[in-house]
């Protein structure tokens, strides 16, 4: 586990949903290079978790429509998790199975219009007698435009993981690939996996810290969430 991400520098944002000590586990991270990507937060407001500016700098250099967005919603019914405000289509999540909900709420919607052709990835985990949860990816690829989603199993100690980029420091940068790849999960808690994540993606001497923010949502049945949100300008 600790070596997942020592060849994944710069994975963008990621999503993993999966079980880890009794609870279904919603983890999120996010790195970036330029000014504007790297001066934001995590902060959490009542409904969700929500990725907003630091500064100046979004407003002024980057995209707010694609950089400022809620990452996390809280529902009566689950949680849902995403990297823009695409998430707005799944409220209210609807009465049928994870994997369904993506599909048609994410059905007129694309890859992000930036330089990068960055994929739209979402997750979501319904509750009911038995939580059902899945991931969706919107890519840009040769013949335009791939919408995959995937039922992700929920088995205690695993995970599954999916990105908006492939991990390569390189320009241009390549998009995830494939299919969710599995990601052990036995932190414990929602402060132990954030923080794992963090110290994961530290940079190797003499490379750049691309690290914006870590969170945790772990929620055991019939019960409140628990969250841990780990914000790299705040350390």
């Amino acid at each position: 586990m600790d070596d997942f991400f020592s060849d994944k520098p710069y994975p963008g944002r990621f999503i993993i949903i999966g079980m880890d000590a009794g609870s279904t586990v919603v983890l999120y991270g996010a790195t970036g290079r330029s000014p504007s990507s790297l001066k934001r937060r995590f902060v959490e407001l009542g409904d969700g978790i929500y990725m907003t500016s630091v500064d100046a700098t979004v407003q002024l250099e980057g995209n707010p429509d694609l950089l400022e967005y809620p990452a996390i919603r809280f529902f009566e019914n689950g949680i849902a998790v995403a990297n823009g405000n695409h998430i707005e289509r799944l409220d209210p999540l609807q009465n049928r199975s994870a994997r369904q909900q993506l599909s048609y709420a994410l059905s007129e919607e694309a890859y992000e219009p930036d330089e990068h052709r960055t994929p739209r990835i979402t997750g979501c985990i319904v509750d009911s007698e038995k939580p059902d949860a899945a991931l969706h990816v919107i890519r840009s690829t040769t013949n335009g435009i791939d919408k995959s989603a995937w039922d992700v199993p929920l088995r205690t100690g695993s995970g599954s993981y999916i990105a908006t980029y492939a991990g390569n420091d390189v320009r241009p940068t390549p998009s995830f690939s494939g299919d969710p790849k599995e990601f052990p999960l036995s932190f414990g808690s929602p402060e132990n996996a954030a923080r794992s994540l963090h110290g994961q993606l530290a940079p190797s001497a003499g490379q750049s810290d691309y690290r914006v923010g870590f969170l945790a949502v772990y929620k055991k049945k019939n019960q409140d969430a628990e969250t841990f949100i780990l914000n790299a300008h705040e350390i």
